[in-house]
C-alpha cells in the first residue's frame, strides 16, 4: 500500500474474494480511521471479485462517500469490469435477475458427453484455484468467454457457501457435466443443508447473502436444495449452449 498526502493506493496481490476480503476491509477501515478518505484499489493482479468482495467494496465506498471521500478501482480487467457492472445493477439500482425462460428438461435417457469431478480441499485460500479449474474444464465447450467467466464466478459463489456453512468445505465436491445442449455444474457439501425455492429471495446483510442472487444472474438455472443421499446441500448450475454439440 502506498500513500500520497490524502490518497492511498491498495494493490491486492490476489483475487478479491471470501479468502482475502477481510484483509482488504481492514486496510480500508484503518485508512478511514487515520483520516484518509481517497482510496484507490489497483486491480492489476485481480482476476475475480466475488460477492463478498463486491459487497465490501460497495459498503466501504458508501462509507467513504459519507466522509466526503471516494473509493475507486483502477486497472480492472474486462472480466472484473463485468463483475462490477453486475454488482452496480444489484446494489445501486436494486435490479433483480431478468426472467428467463425455463431450461428444457433433459430427455429421458440423455447421456452426457463427458463428466469431470474434483474434490475440494479445505481452506478458503484454495477458492481461486477452483474457479480457474472450472474455466479450464469448460474451455472447449461452445461458450463465449463471458459465459465461461460467468459460470466460473457462479461456481465460486457456490463454493463460498460451502466454505461458509460446511465446516470449511470438508467433504465438498464439484462436478462438471457436459451435454449436447448445456453444461451442468454441481457443488455438493456435507454441511447442515438448506434449500431455497426458485422464486424465493434470500435474506442477506449488506456484506453477505448476495451469492444466490448473483448466481441467478450468471447461470440459466440455479437449484439449491438439501441433498437426498446424505446431509448437506446441492447447488446445481446450468448454462445452455448457443448451438448443440455433436457426440464424438
Amino acid at each position: 500500500m502506498n500513500e500520497w498526502n490524502d490518497i492511498a493506493v491498495i494493490t491486492p496481490a490476489h483475487d478479491i474474494d471470501i479468502s482475502t476480503v477481510s484483509e482488504l476491509r481492514d486496510k480500508i477501515d484503518n485508512l478511514i480511521v487515520s483520516g484518509i478518505y481517497r482510496v484507490m484499489v489497483n486491480c492489476q493482479h485481480v482476476t475475480f471479485i466475488d460477492s463478498s468482495g463486491l459487497a465490501c467494496l460497495i459498503s466501504r465506498s458508501r462509507r467513504l462517500s459519507r466522509e466526503g471521500g471516494m473509493l475507486s478501482l483502477v486497472n480492472t480487467s474486462p472480466n472484473v469490469t463485468r463483475s462490477l457492472q453486475i454488482a452496480r445493477l444489484i446494489d445501486a439500482l436494486h435490479v433483480t435477475a431478468a426472467t428467463r425462460p425455463p431450461v428444457p428438461v433433459l430427455k429421458p435417457g440423455a447421456m452426457p458427453l463427458w463428466s469431470k469431478s474434483m474434490s475440494v480441499r479445505q481452506g478458503v485460500e484454495h477458492l481461486g484455484y477452483y474457479r480457474h479449474r472450472v474455466v479450464d474444464m469448460i474451455s472447449a465447450l461452445p461458450l463465449s468467454d463471458s459465459d465461461r467467466f460467468d459460470m466460473a464466478l457462479a461456481t465460486g459463489e457456490a463454493l463460498s457457501n460451502a466454505y461458509d456453512h460446511a465446516n470449511g468445505a470438508e467433504g465438498c465436491t464439484c462436478m462438471v457435466i457436459a451435454y449436447p445442449d448445456r453444461v451442468v455444474i454441481e457443488v455438493r457439501d456435507t454441511g447442515d443443508g438448506y434449500e431455497i425455492a426458485p422464486d424465493e429471495v434470500p435474506d442477506g446483510s449488506e456484506e453477505r447473502g448476495r451469492g444466490i442472487k448473483l448466481m441467478r444472474m450468471l447461470a440459466d438455472s440455479v437449484e439449491v436444495r438439501r441433498r437426498k443421499d446424505t446431509h448437506g446441500t446441492l447447488v446445481r448450475l446450468i448454462k445452455l449452449f448457443a448451438l448443440p454439440v455433436a457426440a464424438a
